[in-house]
């Protein structure tokens, strides 16, 4: 049965120039890493964008970095926005950032 469908298929999927079978159709998998793409520059961009708040808080402000530090406005966000860095992270992993950062070419941290 599954070799008449896929026969089928094939008839159905003739290539208009040639007669042959035509060319697997892979506009979803482009969809799929283009989407994959836009997330990571996005999770990347907002991660850059909490570094940055986390060393002006540092060394503007001179918040103190470590977790058992006393509390205060500064520390405090200190701690948001390390806790929004590991969700980051997170989802960094979660679209295999490593994949993706070997062609990114702004990225610094392999700099």
């Amino acid at each position: 049965m599954d070799q008449v469908l896929r026969g089928a298929r094939q008839r159905e999927c003739r290539d208009s120039l040639g007669g042959g079978p035509a060319v697997r159709d892979t506009r979803h998998m482009v969809d799929d890493i283009a989407r994959e793409r836009a997330i990571y520059q996005a999770l990347k961009a907002a991660d850059e964008v909490a570094a940055a708040l986390q060393a002006h808080l540092i060394e503007e402000h001179e918040a103190d970095p470590e977790r058992a530090a006393a509390q205060s406005t500064f520390t405090n966000s200190l701690k948001l926005l390390r806790q929004a860095r590991e969700r980051l992270g997170e989802g960094l992993r979660a679209v295999e950032a490593d994949s993706i950062a070997e062609s990114d070419a702004i990225s610094l941290r392999n700099r």
